[in-house]
C-alpha cells in the first residue's frame, strides 16, 4: 500500500441482540427462538424481580413468560436498551404499561393464542355451576345418590361477557350456542359492533348486571376493573345469577363475593381466579358447594401453551426487526408515534 494512501475502512458488525427470557418458554417458542442464531438469549435462573433487575439493562428485548416477576417503572428506567417487551399470555397486569409507552416500547401478548382455550373453561364453570357438577359429584362419592333437582339449563338464559376483546368473542359465541341470549359491555365496544356480531350491547355494566343469569368477567385488570364487582354491584345483580371469573382475581372484591352468597344474592360463582393465589387455609370461598374454584388453569392446556408460546417468540422476533404488527400491541399508540418520527418499529 502506498505510504501515503488512506487507511481501509474496517467493517464494524453491531453487536447481537440479546432477548431476555424470566424464564423458558414451551418448546415450540424456544424452537422459533433458536432459528436466529445471532440472538443472544439470556434466561433468569430464577424468576424473580432481582434477577429481572439484574439482568433487565442488557436487554434490547424482553419476554415475561408468566405473571412473576414484575416488570415495574423503576426497572423499565433502567433498561436504556430495550426496544420490545412481550408477555406470553392475555394479562399483562405484571407489567407497567404507562412506562413503556413513555419510552416508546411496544407490549405485545398472545391473547389471541389461548382465547378460545379460556373461553372454554368459562363454559365448564358456567355448566358446572348450572349443573351443581361438582357438588353432585362430592355427594356420589360420599356415598349418597341425591335426586333433589337443582340444575338448571342455560338455553334461554342470559349472559353479560365484561370485557370484548378476543377471550370475551369467543365466550359469547360459545355461549350463543348453547342458546344463550348473549349481551355485552366494554367501553371499547360501540353498541353498532356488537350488533354486527349478533349480540346486544348492554349500554353500561349497571344496566347488564340487573338483567343476567350469568356474568363472565374477561376483561384486563387495571384501575378501571379493579374491584369491578363489589358489593353495589352484586346487589345489581338478579337473585339467583351467577357470576364466573377467568379474568383475574382483584376484578371481583372478594370479601363482596362471600357476603353476596352468604346473604343468597347470588347463586354461584365459578372463578379460576382469586385474589391472592393460592388462597390461604381457611378461606371462606373453599368449603362452599355454590363455589367452583380451579387454581388459575384456563390456558394450562397443552396445544394451547404451544400455541401462545410460538406467537411470544415471534412477536419478539418482530419487535427487535421492527416489523411489529400493531394488533398483537397493548399500546399501539407507540408504534404509530416511532414512524411518525422515522425510528424503527
Amino acid at each position: 500500500m502506498p505510504q501515503n494512501a488512506p487507511p481501509r475502512p474496517t467493517s464494524r458488525q453491531s453487536p447481537p441482540a440479546t432477548l431476555l427470557l424470566t424464564e423458558p418458554l414451551p418448546d415450540a417458542g424456544m424452537r422459533k427462538l433458536a432459528e436466529r442464531s445471532e440472538l443472544r438469549l439470556l434466561v433468569l435462573p430464577a424468576p424473580s424481580d432481582a434477577e429481572l433487575g439484574r439482568a433487565l439493562p442488557q436487554a434490547d428485548g424482553v419476554i415475561m413468560v408468566m405473571e412473576q416477576p414484575v416488570l415495574s417503572a423503576a426497572l423499565i428506567e433502567r433498561a436504556a436498551r430495550l426496544r420490545v417487551a412481550c408477555r406470553m399470555g392475555a394479562g399483562y397486569d405484571n407489567i407497567d404499561v404507562e412506562a413503556l409507552t413513555q419510552r416508546r416500547i411496544p407490549l405485545a401478548t398472545t391473547g389471541g393464542a389461548n382465547a378460545r382455550t379460556v373461553a372454554e373453561h368459562a363454559l365448564y364453570l358456567m355448566l358446572a355451576l348450572a349443573k351443581r357438577g361438582p357438588a353432585l359429584e362430592r355427594a356420589v362419592k360420599d356415598g349418597a345418590w341425591p335426586r333433589g333437582f337443582g340444575a338448571i339449563e342455560l338455553a334461554g338464559r342470559s349472559t353479560l361477557v365484561v370485557g370484548y376483546g378476543r377471550i370475551g368473542r369467543q365466550v359469547a359465541r360459545l355461549a350463543a350456542a348453547f342458546e344463550m341470549r348473549i349481551m355485552l359491555v366494554d367501553p371499547h365496544v360501540p353498541a353498532d359492533a356488537a350488533r354486527s356480531d349478533g349480540f346486544q350491547h348492554a349500554g353500561s355494566l349497571a344496566e347488564g348486571l340487573r338483567d343476567a343469569d350469568f356474568v363472565v368477567l374477561a376483561c384486563a385488570l387495571g384501575p378501571a376493573t379493579r374491584g369491578l364487582i363489589d358489593a353495589q354491584a352484586f346487589a345489581r345483580m338478579k337473585p339467583g345469577a351467577f357470576i364466573v371469573n377467568v379474568a383475574r382475581g382483584p376484578v371481583i372484591d372478594e370479601q363482596a363475593l362471600v357476603a353476596a352468597l352468604a346473604q343468597g344474592r347470588i347463586a354461584g360463582a365459578g372463578l379460576d381466579v382469586l385474589e391472592h393465589e393460592p388462597p390461604r387455609p381457611g378461606h371462606a370461598l373453599l368449603s362452599r358447594d355454590d363455589v367452583v374454584l380451579t387454581p388459575h388453569t384456563a390456558a394450562y392446556v397443552e396445544t394451547a401453551f404451544e400455541r401462545m408460546a410460538l406467537a411470544c417468540a415471534t412477536h419478539a422476533l418482530a419487535g427487535l426487526d421492527g416489523t411489529l404488527d400493531p394488533a398483537v400491541v397493548v399500546n399501539p399508540e407507540v408504534l404509530a408515534a416511532r414512524e411518525a418520527t422515522g425510528a424503527k418499529r
